[in-house]
């Protein structure tokens, strides 16, 4: 497994690299949708949890090629093509906010039907769906200030609004 992992990580460790704090909480949130998959015993609730997993997974890939064009277009002095990349990049953790948030739910959900002795897990899993959240917030609102779009800032926000409150 640290074979398969290490890739990962040694560029997120990487000084220059664009894998960052985007790709980082998709991860995150994929690892609680699979955490909680294993826990989960109705099929329909394995399913979305394989799908919030494997969307998460694809924003990982998405999210460093994202910011990447974000750079190009900001070195380039595009401001077009900067502020339409820097929308396109935070419409990542926007996707990674909505599922750690619907895994956040389907964690609190299963608490009553989790073995006592696989809560650990249970627990485990909803704290990382957490950060991933608040990981994707915390992109989400610097990329809002960045582009200084009292509009689009709005619309984001009314989105993001819609998710399940956070206890």
């Amino acid at each position: 497994m640290r074979k398969a992992l290490t890739p990962f990580l040694d560029e997120v460790a990487r000084r220059g690299s664009w894998t960052g704090g985007g790709s980082v909480a998709a991860f995150s949130a994929a690892l609680a949708a699979a955490l909680l998959e294993k826990l989960t015993a109705k099929p329909a609730v394995r399913r979305a949890l394989r799908q919030h997993r494997r969307t998460c997974l694809r924003l990982m890939e998405r999210d460093a090629r994202s910011f990447s064009r974000v750079m190009t277009a900001a070195r380039a002095k595009d401001r077009q093509a900067w502020v339409r990349s820097l929308k396109a990049a935070t419409d990542i953790p926007c996707r990674v906010a909505e599922c750690a948030s619907a895994v956040q739910a389907t964690c609190r959900a299963a608490q009553a039907s989790v073995k006592p002795t696989l809560q650990s897990d249970l627990r485990c899993a909803l704290a990382l769906a957490l950060a991933a959240e608040t990981s994707a917030r915390t992109l989400i609102e610097t990329n809002l200030a960045w582009l200084g779009d009292p509009r689009y800032t709005r619309q984001v926000r009314r989105r993001l609004q819609r998710l399940p409150r956070r206890r």
